[in-house]
C-alpha cells in the first residue's frame, strides 16, 4: 500500500509543469555546446558564468582570446538584441571605436533560449580594452565628448531600420511609476507626481527629431567607457534607446559625480568642449541639465523597484533606497534654483 500510494505521488508531481521563475542562471556548459559554438570564433574552450547584471555574462575563451555572452532578460525581445549588434557594426565600419558584437555563422549577431522565465536573447562580445585609469585628464573628457557626438552625428546619417525602445517621461509614468510607488512612502509618490507634472511642459518643448533625439548609448556611465590604443572605445550598449542627446550627456556628468566628484566641473566643461568641435550642443544643455538629471534618477529607482529584482544583481533594496532617490530629486531641484514642485 506504501509503495502504491508513492507512485501516485510521484505521477502526480511528474504531471506539474515546472514551476515557474523570474531570473535563472543558464548551464555553462549547455551555453557552450548548443549556442558558443554557433559563433564565429573557431573551436571555443570554454565558457564560464561571471556575474549578473541587466544581463548575465559569461566568459567565452577560444584560440586564447576572451569573448564575453551576454544572456539579456525578459521582456527584452530577440530584434532589439540584434539591432544593438548591427548598430555597433555600423559605428565600426565608419570608424568609432566600440566593442563590437560577433556575428554567428548564418551571419545574424543574436539567439534566442526560452528559459523558465521566458525567451532570453543572447549576443557575443569581442573583450573590450581595460577601464579608465583612476584619474581623469582632460584630454580624455574632451575625446570622450568628440567620440559621443560622432556617434550621434553617425546614427542621425544612418537611415537603417533597428528595432530599438524609446525612453521618454511616459516610459517613466506608463512602465515604472506604479513600481515605484510600491516601494515609496505617501509624500515621495505625490511628490514624484508633482515631478513629472512640472517636467511635462518642459521636455514637451524638445523636438522629437535629429539632432536632439535619436539613438543613444542610453547608460553612459564612465563604467561603461574604455581607454585603449585607440583612444577612447563606448562599450555595453545594452541599454541601447532612442532619446533625449541632452540626457545622454547629463549620464556622463552624474557619473563624474560619483567617482570623480573633485574632478567634475573641469571634466564637464572638457566633455562638452570635446562634443561642441563635432556638432552643436543639443539646446538648453546648461539649463535642462537638472530636468535630464531628474529623468535618469526616476529611471533607476523604477529600474530598481521593477519585478525582477536580480535584474540588478544581488545589492541590497535597502528601506531608505527610495526615500535616498527622492532626496537626491530635492537636491538637484534645489540647486537650480526651483522651489515651486511638491
Amino acid at each position: 500500500m506504501g509503495t502504491h500510494h508513492a507512485a501516485d505521488h510521484s505521477s502526480e508531481h511528474e504531471s506539474e509543469p515546472f514551476f515557474p521563475a523570474q531570473s535563472t542562471v543558464l548551464d555553462e556548459s549547455a551555453l557552450l555546446q548548443r549556442i558558443v559554438k554557433t559563433y564565429r570564433i573557431g573551436q571555443p574552450e570554454s565558457c564560464r558564468f561571471l556575474c549578473r547584471g541587466a544581463a548575465d555574462v559569461y566568459r567565452v575563451v577560444a584560440r586564447g582570446a576572451n569573448y564575453y555572452l551576454k544572456i539579456y532578460r525578459p521582456p527584452s525581445p530577440q530584434a532589439h538584441a540584434e539591432s544593438e549588434a548591427r548598430f555597433l557594426a555600423r559605428l565600426s565600419e565608419a570608424g568609432l571605436p566600440v566593442v563590437r558584437a560577433v556575428p554567428r555563422t548564418d551571419g545574424t549577431y543574436a539567439c534566442q533560449v526560452l528559459a523558465s522565465e521566458g525567451p532570453r536573447p543572447i549576443l557575443l562580445f569581442e573583450e573590450a580594452p581595460p577601464p579608465l585609469p583612476g584619474e581623469l585628464v582632460v584630454e580624455q573628457m574632451t575625446a570622450l565628448g568628440q567620440t559621443v557626438a560622432r556617434m550621434h552625428e553617425l546614427a542621425d546619417a544612418d537611415s537603417a531600420p533597428y528595432d530599438l525602445p524609446t525612453f521618454d517621461l511616459d516610459t517613466i509614468e506608463v512602465e515604472r511609476a506604479q513600481d515605484i510607488r510600491q516601494f515609496a512612502s505617501e509624500d515621495d509618490a505625490a511628490f514624484m507626481t508633482a515631478v513629472i507634472d512640472w517636467m511635462r511642459p518642459r521636455l514637451a518643448e524638445i523636438l522629437r527629431e535629429a539632432p536632439e533625439w535619436g539613438i543613444c548609448h542610453g547608460d553612459l556611465v564612465l563604467s561603461n567607457v574604455r581607454v585603449g590604443e585607440e583612444g577612447v572605445t563606448l562599450f555595453d550598449f545594452g541599454n541601447i534607446t532612442r532619446t533625449y542627446r541632452g540626457l545622454e550627456l547629463a549620464i556622463v556628468f552624474w557619473s563624474l559625480g560619483h567617482r570623480y566628484a573633485d574632478q567634475r566641473a573641469g571634466c564637464w566643461k572638457a566633455l562638452l568642449g570635446g562634443y561642441e568641435s563635432i556638432r552643436s550642443l543639443p539646446d538648453g544643455m546648461t539649463e535642462r541639465l537638472p530636468i535630464f538629471l531628474i529623468l535618469r534618477e526616476l529611471a533607476f529607482l523604477g529600474g530598481n523597484a521593477t519585478s525582477l529584482p536580480l535584474r540588478l544583481g544581488t545589492e541590497p533594496f535597502e528601506s531608505s533606497f527610495m526615500s535616498d532617490g527622492f532626496n537626491r530629486i530635492r537636491s538637484t531641484l534645489k540647486e537650480a534654483g526651483v522651489q515651486d514642485v511638491g
